[in-house]
Parts: C-alpha cells; structure tokens; sequence
C-alpha cells in the first residue's frame, strides 16, 4: 500500500467510529458569548495591521486572508509549554517570523480568534478531540461565523487550510463530522489551493483529511470568546462516552510514553492526573449551543 492508501484505510476506520456516534449528549444549555469591546483590539489591530491585511468582502473572506498571512509565519512546536501569556499580543511578539519560537495549535488557534474578533468577526477557539484515550494528539482550530452565509466555517491556523464540500461550500466542523461519519465528500483545501479538481485534492490531502477526521470524536469549546484566556470551556461530546475516564487513561498513557527529551512534561501531566482523579465527570453542553448562529 501507498502513503495514500494507507492514510485512506485509517480514514475510514476513524469515520467508521463517527458514524457509530453520531448521537450528542442532551446536556446544559450553556452559551458562547463573544466580546469585540475588548480595548486591547485595537492595539492588536493597528500593530498588526489587520485592516490592510484582511481587506475587504465577507467575513470568511477576510478571515481567510488573515489565516493565510498568519500560517506561515507562526513557526510549529507540538511541545510548546505555553509560557507566554495567552493571548494575541504577547504570542505575535514572542513567535511572529521567530523559528526558534515555536508555539502550538492552541496558541496558534488563539492568535487568529482574536485576530478576528478584532475585525468584528465573530470567531471562537474550538479543541477537536480523539476517540481513543491512548493517543498523544489532538488538535485545536478556529471557527468563523460568516453573516454572509450564514454559517460556521472552520479554519486551522496550522496547516494553512479548511474543508470544502463536493460544491466548493466551506464546512464547519459538525458538517465535516456529519460528512465523513457517513462517508459524503468531503476535503480539506489549503487557502491557495485552485479548486478545479476536487478529487484530486482529496487524494493530494489524504493525510491532513485522516488527521483532522481522528480529531473529530468530541469539542471544547472557550465560552468566553475575547482578548486572553477564557475561565471556562464548554464540552460537546457524544453519548454514553465518559470524558472523565479517558482523560485519566490518556494522562496515564502520556507519562508512561512520554519521550526523554520531553519530561519536563512530566510533573505537570501528574498534577493534571491527580487533578482529574479527583474531579466529577464534567458536564456536557447540548450541541445545539455549538451549531446555533451567535447572532
């Protein structure tokens, strides 16, 4: 088998866990909120110049504008110990155009959030999770809402990309998840791809589909979308799945596996287990709170 193939053979193992749960637990009825009143914006805007970049048209447009000129700038470091104060100031001037500062998808996910909601785009920072506790990965992204089409559309500031459907319609990540739980067309497309021969991109991003379908299981959500770190997040999961459970097993797996060069790690994935040892299973949001316009 190709490097395709395989990476095909896996997506349909991972979609094939999607479709049996496909069901989402009827939880609290918690909402998102979205501040754009945040002063520390307009700092962010005029430094970075936000306007110019993401000139004018939709918000997906413009969003995508700002994904593409951030992207490649933001060198990647899965082992980032997030250090830096999380928020879009302090991580522009600590990684921007800096390969020896490398930062992860969460913090790369926050940049462009806040980036966005500077511009007045409603935006959110959304970590996509894996079925399997016995898995070192997963991933975060940012979702827009665009007013246009009135929809969420998914952006992931790591690869440069989103996820079109076979009519070239940007997706969010509940239609990703719908689409590949039931085997529909669906792939992703970076933001410079031609969009002339779909097929072929599908096969082209076989790796990156596979990937982000894995990562597709459950969500957390920040409740409070503004300028730093939110005090709560919200969790849309599936039913009969224990979060509790397979996050203690998946910190075990973690410090078990955890590689030499890397155990600094280890003392805080043992605080993060004893913490989570003796916590209640955390509540789960309904997931019609995920897919419903803000506004």
């Amino acid at each position: 088998m190709n490097k395709i193939e395989i990476a095909e053979e896996k997506l349909h193992i991972y979609s094939g866990i999607l479709l049996n749960y496909q069901e989402f637990e009827k939880g609290n009825h918690e909402t998102i909120s979205y501040d754009f009143t945040c002063p520390e914006f307009h700092e962010l805007k005029e430094k970075y110049q936000l306007t110019a970049i993401a000139e004018k048209g939709s918000d997906f447009q413009k969003a995508k504008r700002l994904l593409h000129y951030f992207a490649p700038r933001l060198h990647h470091n899965s082992w980032y110990d997030n250090h830096i104060e999380c928020n879009a100031l302090k991580l522009l001037e600590y990684s921007l155009n800096n390969k020896e500062h490398g930062i992860n998808c969460l913090n790369k996910s926050k940049i462009l959030e806040e980036c966005c909601l500077a511009l007045q785009i409603y935006a959110r920072r959304v970590s996509i999770l894996p079925y399997s506790p016995y898995d070192y990965d997963n991933h975060v992204v940012v979702e827009i809402f665009d007013r246009q089409l009135n929809k969420w559309i998914m952006l992931d500031p790591t690869t440069d990309g989103y996820f079109i459907d076979e009519n070239k319609l940007p997706l969010s990540l509940l239609e990703i998840r719908d689409r590949f739980a039931n085997d529909e067309f669906v792939t992703f497309v970076t933001s410079t791809n031609r969009l002339d021969h779909l097929d072929n991109l599908r096969k082209k991003h076989m790796d990156i589909n596979q990937y982000i379908c894995k990562n597709l299981f459950y969500f957390m959500i920040d409740q409070e979308c503004k300028f730093g770190e939110p005090e709560h997040r919200l969790i849309f999961c599936p039913t009969s799945y224990s979060v509790k459970k397979n996050k203690i097993a998946n910190l075990k797996y973690r410090i078990r596996y955890l590689p030499e060069e890397n155990k600094k790690m280890e003392n805080k994935f043992k605080q993060s287990l004893s913490e989570m040892i003796n916590s209640q299973e955390p509540s789960k949001t309904n997931i019609e709170n995920m897919a419903k316009a803000p506004i």
